[in-house]
């Protein structure tokens, strides 16, 4: 039985990950370099451009390659020097998830590797 997948609305999860960062709407817009009015419009469509998501992305900090596998990687800032010394647990959570994802997902990469190998000999 053949498992029917739901396509992600882009605009709700970027107005999820926006209210998660913390930011309010307009800090967020401005920072990924759009108005307030922009980003109402960004939030309201379920097919919202890739490369809207990666500008607003970098601003809050949320990697959406995570919710969409298929678009483009994209570089944010080291999460070290982007905050500085963590000044609450939940930064120094948040900090740790990332450098703990970035590790399984080489360490899957890696795996996928060896198993290739194996199965070419």
């Amino acid at each position: 039985m053949a498992v029917k997948r739901t396509k992600l609305n882009r605009g709700q999860l970027l107005a999820a990950a926006v209210e998660a960062s913390g930011l309010n709407k307009e800090e967020a817009a401005k920072k990924a370099g759009y108005t307030r009015s922009a980003y109402y419009k960004h939030i309201e469509n379920p097919n919202l451009s890739y490369h809207i998501l990666i500008a607003y992305g970098k601003a809050i900090k949320h990697d959406f390659t995570e919710e969409f596998p298929d678009m483009p990687k994209y570089v944010m800032e080291d999460p070290e020097t982007a905050y500085g010394k963590p000044k609450t647990i939940e930064e120094a959570v948040h900090i740790a998830d990332h450098w703990k994802n970035k590790y399984l997902e080489l360490l899957e990469k890696y795996n996928r590797l060896i198993e290739e190998r194996i199965e070419r000999k």
